[in-house]
């Protein structure tokens, strides 16, 4: 995995590149090597998206109701949409996956 590369595809640099390979690391991957795997960091990831998203539609559109707010945000934080962002990024270039799961997505 080439950090740098995924870096600049992203726009971002990272203080922390430990953490970055930690939240590139696929359970499967964790497991075979017993290493920490992202999900603790996809848990947290996923609240902070949804408060930033909460927070901007808050100050953004305040003529929006409650309701319609939760569903705008539903719809920006939800796996669908994080996927076309994965897609756009080519974030699958730089996961790290372990045997078993590409084993299990080649069929």
């Amino acid at each position: 995995m080439d950090i740098e590369e995924f870096e600049k595809n992203i726009g971002y640099t990272f203080k922390d590149k430990e953490l970055l390979k930690t939240a590139l690391t696929h359970t499967s991957y964790a497991h075979e090597q017993k290493i920490e795997s992202n999900e603790k960091l996809e848990f947290l990831g996923d609240a902070i998206l949804e408060f930033v998203t909460s927070d901007y539609l808050y100050e953004n559109y305040k003529k929006l109701k409650e309701g319609e707010m939760t569903k705008v945000r539903a719809t920006v934080v939800c796996e669908e949409s994080l996927h076309k962002i994965a897609l756009k990024h080519n974030f699958s270039d730089f996961l790290r996956i372990g045997k078993s799961e590409i084993k299990c997505n080649r069929k």
